[in-house]
């Protein structure tokens, strides 16, 4: 399998399984303890200023991803770099919101998603498929002759 192939299926896995995460999280929200609903949000729940930049952060970090993600499919020169921004601002929003809680189904959902997404990375950065995403591709080395 060529490892444009390969991409095209691990970029729309990364889609299904991101919207599979929102999606499990509302599904089985009904499943945590009620002491623990108030942290399922993370810091998103409550209307207060910081929230709200919390909430600018995450908006940032989806219009990051959702413009990487059609970048790599077209192997524009600058979505290797917009996906890992929107790789480190996602940490940087799970550091800032403090606790929160996960269902199971969720949880799971996610630990595959970034499986998924540091494939994606490795697959960009480190095989040849890369070059495809410099504007000058370095040409072929010579052969050895000996």
């Amino acid at each position: 399998m060529s490892k444009e192939r390969v991409l095209l299926i691990l970029v729309l896995a990364d889609v299904v399984l991101a919207f599979g995460v929102i999606t499990s999280e509302f599904a089985f929200r009904w499943t945590l303890p009620a002491a623990l609903l108030g942290y399922s949000l993370g810091g998103l729940s409550d209307p207060s200023p910081w929230s709200l930049g919390l909430l600018a952060l995450w908006g940032f970090v989806v219009g990051c991803t959702v413009a990487a993600w059609i970048g790599l499919l077209n192997y524009w020169r600058f979505s290797r770099e917009l996906y890992l921004t929107a790789w480190v601002f996602w940490v940087l929003l799970i550091l800032l919101s403090g606790p929160s809680v996960m269902t199971p189904v969720g949880a799971m959902v996610d630990t595959l998603e970034s499986v998924v997404g540091g494939a994606i990375m490795s697959l960009v950065y480190f095989s040849d498929l890369s070059r495809r995403f410099v504007r000058d591709p370095l040409p072929e080395p010579w052969p050895i002759r000996a």
